[in-house]
């Protein structure tokens, strides 16, 4: 499974720079994988965050990650590939074109990358992913700088929709990111402030957007994707994540506490947002993962002199 999950996230790199006939022999992969990312798992079941009871009403759905790749990547397959959000670095730039028009950079061959036939899962139990998110496909209720106003987040789309390719893509770069840098949580607080750098220009909104300004921009047709709360849900995917985190978890508490004191006037709002729907689904929730929420957010109001809104909560 793990080797399958890692060919299908290489399969959109390797396209946008392909020809017709590369796009041909990643449908017919397709194909090949969704007999494998489609079939349900019973153990999923063991690792899905949420536990609905009759008793609760739209409890969120959290989706088996390779199964929702399957379809993201047959999405963009009927689409053509557009692939629009990752950067083609490969395209020479004026500045590194000749006179005449044909570009001046040097080509480089690479050696040949030979997967191994048997691949090692490594310490972790080979349990299958899930895609747990705060921020996608909910409905959260958000305070503006009204009193007694709130808009459900249904109305704007501030991360990419489960059904897109680059919920998975940009997660998947944020996750390697900040579990390869568990030695230095001030740079990897950093590259996760740094986000809109790494992708296609207008990807995502300017930094510190306000939620209720975000509106005009859908109005305009415009990405309402907010870089900060992308790099919020991806920590908290890493701290929620069943049934052990990579990490010890205090690394993952550390690197939302960085991303507070680095840029406070966007991280604390998207900030206070996800912390609303966990309140939201505390009954729905692993018990396993109430005992986090509670040790994260102690430890988290403890380094900012238990500063909070008392008394509006």
């Amino acid at each position: 499974m793990e080797l399958v999950k890692i060919i299908m996230l290489t399969i959109p790199y390797m396209l946008i720079t392909s020809t017709e006939d590369t796009k041909t022999q990643a449908s017919e992969l397709l194909g090949k994988t969704e007999i494998i990312a489609l079939t349900p798992l019973e153990i999923e079941a063991l690792v899905a965050p949420y536990t609905p009871s009759s008793n609760t009403e739209d409890a969120p759905i959290a989706q088996g990650l390779m199964s929702m790749l399957q379809k993201q990547l047959q999405g963009e397959a009927d689409n053509g590939w557009p692939l629009v959000f990752i950067p083609r670095l490969f395209k020479p730039t004026p500045d590194l074109m000749d006179v005449d028009g044909s570009a001046s950079t040097a080509k480089h061959t690479f050696p040949d990358i030979s997967i191994p036939q048997t691949v090692q899962p490594g310490m972790n139990p080979p349990f299958p992913e899930v895609y747990f998110s705060v921020y996608a496909d909910q409905d959260i209720e958000v305070s503006l700088p009204y009193p007694c106003m709130t808009i459900p987040s249904d109305i704007l789309e501030t991360v990419p929709a489960t059904t897109n390719l680059a919920a998975t893509l940009v997660r998947d770069a944020l996750v390697d990111t900040i579990d390869a840098l568990h030695f230095n949580r001030y740079t990897a607080a950093k590259l996760l402030i740094d986000l809109d750098c790494y992708f296609t220009p207008k990807t995502f909104i300017p930094r510190a957007t306000p939620f209720d300004k975000v509106k005009d921009l859908a109005e305009d047709g415009k990405s309402t994707w907010k870089p900060e709360d992308l790099a919020i849900d991806a920590v908290f995917s890493l701290i929620f994540r069943l049934p052990t985190s990579e990490h010890k978890l205090i690394y993952y508490h550390s690197i939302i506490t960085e991303t507070c004191k680095i840029a406070p006037g966007s991280i604390a709002p998207s900030l206070g947002r996800a912390i609303r729907f966990l309140y939201k689904n505390l009954e729905v929730m692993d018990v396993e993962l109430l005992q986090r929420f509670v040790d994260w957010f102690s430890h988290h109001l403890s380094n900012f002199d238990f500063r909070w809104k008392w008394a509006e909560w």
